[in-house]
């Protein structure tokens, strides 16, 4: 299996350290040894006892307010050490709760900031119901290798497919623990890559611009996350360097090859992992529901046009439910007869010519093979259609197109459709306006028509760019700082497009 450059650098990273510290160096006790209790009670001295009655007097008492919602669990694991320090006290440090106080401390800044009450609760995997209902997040941290289960995988998989996020913190830096992570979350999601989130992802702008922060021995750098993406969300996060120590404001000085965030910098990358976690969970139980969808609507509808997904080697399938959202809208408002089973299509070897048009979306950088770019140069050549749909609008996935579509026709560039296109004007909708998102709204205050660059392959344009997002509208549920088309128009454009490449 070819590994994703994070595995790499990661292997990379464990071997440096290796040399110099073993996996017990990075677990020892954070913050200040226990300062000794100070023993009050003379000799002899004993509790008075309760006076009687000893049943408490009937008194008006204001109502205890509601307990806040659980947003955390943090997962119990591994084993423990015990620290002796100068004075002879000794201090149980445990694999899962070197900073005791990490969860709470980043909730209680997320009530501060964001007037967001939420609570973290512990628990373990064993018996864990795998319901991101109760429980959204499952937060990791440690200093030491994890080594789940074949068990506890599966209950992590059903976690993450059903919608849940986990965070993975190597909380003070340790190289063992994230490089352990990095190796379970690849046996746990075997199918998806591991990948560096870009600078412009929505994890990092969620609540302020984490754009420069400053760790132990670095200052003013890009904030660095890997993730593993489930459709357009990301689903687990790892981080190298160390957040909890930064959200209690804590200083692992006792482990001499600590990296970690600064307490102002790891508080910013926390809210805005707070934020997503809750921005995105509808959009989770709607990818959670996709499969669902498919199999009915497969059921119920045998025509024979199909939407063909085009397979790459990155993040491709990010709105696992929007074809057949789509697909439905133009059935019921159209009388458009389609099949609503998406088809999943590899360009080197399915024949290619049996579908009317392709569809390919990403959020990551992919690249064709020299089977697939002969593949794919050959069925636009002979008037196939290819429609490509930048999903979230990143910078990342809109790089990879046009490089991969100058490997595909070196001759020939994208250039925006004239209004007067028939992708607007003849399609079911005219489309003279188009409502956005409000992050496009606010980064293009002046968008207020369609966008929609075209390539022409062969005697007319049949690749068509659309550099915001349309299947998260076509699916329907908010994806906070998406750019991209809202809903209605997302599908209006989306109905246009089919149409025209149907037709034509």
């Amino acid at each position: 299996m070819k590994k994703s450059w994070p595995f790499i650098v990661a292997v990379v990273l464990c071997g440096t350290f290796a040399h110099t510290a073993g996996e017990d160096d990075f677990l020892k006790p954070v913050g200040l040894p226990p300062k000794a209790k100070p023993q009050m009670r003379q000799g002899g001295e004993a509790l008075p006892p309760l006076p009687l009655p000893a049943t408490p007097l009937r008194r008006s008492e204001k109502k205890r307010p509601p307990s806040p919602a659980t947003l955390i669990g943090k997962i119990i694991w591994g084993s423990f050490l015990d620290h002796t320090w100068d004075d002879g006290q000794v201090t149980r440090v445990f694999d899962w709760n070197m900073v005791p106080a990490d969860c709470q401390a980043l909730l209680r800044a997320s009530y501060k900031h964001l007037n967001m009450d939420y609570k973290v609760e512990t628990t373990t995997l064993k018996g864990f119901s795998a319901t991101p209902a109760e429980i959204p997040v499952l937060y990791f941290s440690g200093g030491r290798s994890l080594n789940f289960t074949d068990e506890e995988r599966e209950t992590l998989r059903r976690y993450l497919l059903s919608g849940g996020m986990v965070w993975f913190d190597s909380v003070v830096g340790s190289p063992y623990f994230y490089k352990s992570s990095l190796t379970e979350l690849g046996r746990i999601l075997p199918e998806a890559q591991i990948r560096r989130l870009p600078e412009d992802h929505p994890v990092f702008h969620m609540v302020d611009d984490a754009v420069k922060v400053n760790t132990k021995t670095k200052r003013d750098v890009q904030p660095v996350l890997d993730g593993v993406y489930i459709g357009s969300r990301v689903a687990a996060v790892v981080s190298p360097y160390g957040l909890g120590a930064g959200w209690d404001n804590a200083a692992p000085d006792l482990i001499k090859l600590a990296d970690y965030y600064d307490h102002p910098s790891a508080v910013r990358i926390g809210l805005n992992l707070v934020a997503y976690a809750m921005g995105y969970f509808r959009v989770g139980q709607a990818h959670a529901k996709a499969q669902a969808y498919s199999e009915e609507d497969a059921q119920a509808n045998t025509d024979p046009v199909v939407f063909a997904q085009v397979r790459t080697g990155g993040v491709w399938n990010t709105e696992p439910g929007g074809a057949n959202n789509l697909l439905r809208f133009m059935r019921k408002n159209l009388s458009v007869k389609a099949n609503y089973l998406t088809r999943t299509v590899k360009l080197d070897t399915d024949p290619l010519a049996n579908y009317s048009f392709l569809y390919l979306s990403g959020i990551s950088d992919f690249s064709f093979d020299e089977a697939e770019l002969s593949a794919l140069r050959g069925y636009l050549l002979g008037g196939g259609f290819l429609i490509i749909d930048n999903s979230l609008g990143l910078d990342e996935f809109g790089k990879a197109v046009y490089r991969e579509t100058k490997r595909l026709f070196p001759h020939a560039a994208f250039e925006r459709l004239p209004p007067d296109h028939p992708v607007f004007q003849q399609g079911p909708f005219k489309m003279d306006t188009a409502r956005f998102t409000l992050a496009a709204r606010a980064k293009y205050p002046a968008l207020q028509t369609p966008v929609l660059e075209g390539l022409k392959a062969a005697d007319q344009v049949n690749v068509l760019y659309s550099p915001f997002d349309m299947a998260a509208g076509w699916q329907g549920d908010d994806h906070p700082l998406a750019y991209g088309y809202a809903p209605g128009d997302a599908l209006r454009l989306g109905s246009n497009l089919l149409t025209y490449c149907l037709t034509h």
